[in-house]
């Protein structure tokens, strides 16, 4: 059977985000048996965020220079060592080594940025945003499977070592799951023809010039405005459906976990099925325009779950609400970065989007606290918010198509 490169990097990149949902929805279990505080389960979330800002661009540049294929073996092993040291802190009840294993994983599992390169690397322009559909349905797909397999695994430990022990199995799992990740990358993956040298790229991105040169030489102001925004907007539902569904409906973690795992389906759909034709009909400028209003039509009906009374009428809105958030929201990542891929010289593929994920990290980093400051005012709040932001992100990619069409006009 023939591999080709597309095909092994997008199942690695799916084998490797399962082990990342694994332990995702568990960060607050693991704090909460540490008896960490609400500020240090803070500074826990905020410290692999600060990782990823920090990291993302480094190991991007570093993948221009070195090699696609080096440093996701070096990441990918870097995840399977930090996710082992994880289940010991927690086996431990160590505060210090939980952090250590967050950072650890925040600086190693900065590699999505490398991932986005190499799917560039081979694929041409025109698959460009078919492509990045693909990586988006195998990110989703990982989510859907990885708290899955997170319950399930901590079943097997309460039958096996005790209730006490059990949390650290989906550590050992996502460990495991890396591995095979690693592997695959090791034994299937080849490097990129157009980086089978090192790369001639000369973009620099570690100082405040670099980033200014990046947006400068490359016109990509706009789109890293569009990264921010939308990220921002999307993690501030992330940080508080738990809470919504958990006061409004009563739900635990395991039916959360559905509700999550349906929109992480509804995502795969759309990227992995819809994003090809879609692209080939309208292009991806038209298409990003559109998403983010889509997106913000989802938010508003999501929000609204908490200001009904009618139980079963906040349930319909929420599973409705979810499809345009999850068809806006799918529609934007795979559009975004295609334009970002063809904005980049082929040198410095790795940096931009090394770049990009910096400020997508940053987001997510500003994101959660502000959601719950606004969750506390009104549970309605946060929805509100990102809905308005959403529009003024889709009102900034009308206006910047506009110019770019008088310009070539």
């Amino acid at each position: 059977m023939t591999r080709s490169p597309l095909r092994v990097i997008l199942f690695v990149a799916f084998v490797d985000l399962i082990s990342f949902g694994l332990i995702i929805p568990l960060q607050a279990a693991y704090a909460k048996r540490l008896d960490a505080s609400p500020l240090m389960f803070g500074c826990l979330v905020g410290i692999y965020a600060l990782m990823q800002i920090i990291f993302n661009p480094i190991l991007g540049r570093w993948s221009d220079r070195v090699g696609r294929r080096r440093v996701l073996l070096i990441s990918i092993a870097g995840s399977v060592g930090s996710h082992a040291l994880l289940g010991f802190a927690d086996l431990a009840h160590s505060l210090p080594l939980l952090f250590l294993a967050r950072t650890l994983d925040g600086i190693t599992g900065a590699n999505i940025a490398t991932v986005q390169a190499y799917i560039a690397d081979v694929t041409t322009e025109e698959n460009r945003a078919k492509s990045m559909g693909f990586f988006g349905a195998a990110f989703g797909a990982g989510f859907v499977l990885g708290p899955t397999i997170a319950v399930i695994l901590i079943a097997i430990g309460s039958a096996v070592s005790g209730a006490e022990q059990a949390t650290a199995w989906p550590a050992f799992g996502a460990a495991v799951i890396s591995l095979t990740a690693l592997f695959l990358v090791w034994r299937y993956l080849p490097e990129p023809e157009k980086h089978a040298t090192r790369s001639s790229g000369s973009l620099k991105i570690f100082t405040p010039g670099g980033w200014r040169e990046l947006a400068r030489t490359t016109k990509l102001k706009e789109l890293f405005t569009c990264v921010f925004g939308v990220t921002f907007a999307f993690v501030m539902l992330e940080v508080t459906l738990v809470y919504l569904c958990t006061d409004r409906f009563g739900i635990q973690v395991r039916g959360v976990g559905l509700i999550f795992a349906y929109f992480g389906i509804l995502m795969v759909v759309v990227q992995g099925g819809l994003i090809g034709r879609l692209v080939k009909r309208h292009g991806e400028a038209k298409l990003l325009a559109i998403a983010p209003w889509i997106t913000a039509v989802g938010l508003l009906l999501v929000g609204a779950v908490s200001v009904t009374g009618d139980t079963t009428l906040a349930w319909v809105l929420l599973l409705v609400g979810c499809v345009p958030t999850a068809v806006g929201h799918g529609l934007t990542g795979p559009n975004l970065n295609s334009l970002i891929s063809k904005s980049a010289s082929e040198g410095d593929q790795g940096a931009t989007f090394g770049a990009s994920q910096g400020v997508g990290s940053m987001a997510r980093a500003v994101a959660p606290p502000i959601a719950g400051v606004l969750y506390g005012l009104h549970p309605a709040s946060p929805y509100a918010v990102g809905a308005v932001l959403l529009a003024a992100m889709g009102f900034l990619v009308i206006v910047m198509n506009k110019s770019q069409s008088a310009a070539s006009g």
